[in-house]
């Protein structure tokens, strides 16, 4: 269904896709959408939806185990046929991506016309398909997190999912980890990180406006099902500090993350990983610099992740015209233990060796480019470069 032959349809097809990917489609998704219903509705038993006080869990659901209701004690991966009160996305043959949450009486509306009514989704097998009142085909399935992410409402620029999975991984958390993190924003990261450490985990979110916290509060709720209880949001600015200790993570979100240097250094257990995301160069050197400079860092790195789709047929394999590039940057250091004055003494020295013979091997290699430019190609039989050859490549008097 999805599949193209290429040419003309191909192309239109990668563009949407990643135009969503870009953009992240809210059509369906937003606050003042009542078919994109409060995140405190769970099911009950009988499939109607019932009003969970935010934080306590619903009960099973009537998928069974796994259903929304239990979600998060059948964490990560709900499964069972889909049932009513649980988020769904509907995917066209264009890979246009629609989020409804299933209730009786409602209706989907497709992109392409006609409509699909609820009930003759709910008990269906994920991954199903279904056929609009006039005769288009669509699939639905639960959400994955990057189809969530890329759709749930927002008020701020989220982390992309091409980031997210690097986040979890160079932050090393997995079940039972302790994270903080700090400029929650919408929510993207939190998910990220809520699903990373799971029930037994601990994530701790620091943000200093309200009308975030309260936004990443409604679509993690609305993802889960209800608040996950491994999670806890506090409103205040991580510049004034950081009360949590023995954290196995740090990440932080926030424009100035070097006024953290120090309070993060006190919050992790050595070999804890600090890890901060910044869109730009500045603010990559600023911090960087911070790192340098505090005895407690150390094995500090700097990497950017781009992200290139491949368009894949029969009639040929070629890299799509349009790819995800930059979004940010993610710098990351451990915590060490804090050498002794005389180590960390020689360690400064030679790290100023190095970046000083670094720098002028960057610029020995940019003056030979130079010079090799203006010497214009080379011909084995005329010797050395640019050696007895003029410009025009005839040989000199």
């Amino acid at each position: 269904m999805t599949g193209d032959t290429g040419g003309g349809e191909g192309d239109t097809v990668t563009e949407r896709r990643d135009e969503w990917y870009e953009r992240g489609e809210q059509n369906e998704v937003n606050e003042q959408d009542p078919r994109f219903d409060t995140p405190t509705s769970a099911p009950d038993r009988d499939g109607r939806g019932t009003l969970a006080e935010p934080g306590e869990p619903a009960g099973d659901g009537p998928g069974g185990p796994g259903a929304p209701g239990d979600r998060h004690r059948a964490w990560p991966v709900p499964r069972g046929p889909l049932a009513m009160g649980e988020l769904v996305v509907f995917v066209d043959a264009k890979l246009r991506r629609r989020l409804q949450r299933l209730r009786p009486g409602r209706v989907f509306q497709a992109p392409a016309g006609g409509i699909v009514r609820h009930e003759s989704v709910a008990g269906l097998p994920e991954g199903s398909s279904v056929t609009t009142s006039t005769g288009g085909r669509l699939w639905v399935l639960r959400p994955t997190l990057e189809e969530y992410v890329l759709a749930m409402p927002r008020r701020t620029q989220v982390i992309y999912p091409k980031d997210l999975g690097q986040i979890v991984v160079r932050s090393n958390l997995g079940p039972g980890g302790r994270v903080l993190e700090a400029g929650v924003g919408s929510g993207a990261t939190t998910l990220a990180l809520l699903r990373a450490v799971g029930p037994a985990g601990r994530v701790i979110s620091y943000e200093r406006r309200p009308e975030f916290a309260r936004l990443a509060r409604e679509n993690v709720e609305r993802f889960f099902g209800s608040l996950p209880p491994w999670w806890q949001v506090e409103i205040r600015d991580v510049y004034q500090g950081i009360d949590e200790r023995d954290l196995d993570a740090v990440v932080l979100d926030v424009p100035e993350p070097f006024h953290c240097v120090d309070s993060a250094a006190r919050a992790l257990r050595p070999g804890g990983v600090l890890l901060c995301w910044l869109p730009t160069t500045n603010q990559v050197q600023e911090l960087v610099t911070a790192l340098r400079r505090h005895p407690a860092w150390d094995l500090i790195e700097t990497v950017e992740l781009l992200l290139r789709p491949w368009h894949v047929t029969a009639a040929s394999v070629r890299p799509e015209h349009r790819m995800v590039a930059h979004t940010g940057f993610l710098v990351t250091a451990r915590r060490v233990v804090p050498a002794s004055p005389g180590e960390a003494a020689r360690d400064a020295g030679a790290e100023r060796e190095a970046d000083v013979g670094e720098d002028e091997a960057v610029g020995e290699d940019a003056t030979g480019d130079l010079q090799a430019e203006r010497d214009g190609p080379c011909d084995p039989a005329d010797g050395a470069a640019g050696e007895g050859v003029l410009p025009g490549g005839s040989p000199a008097d």
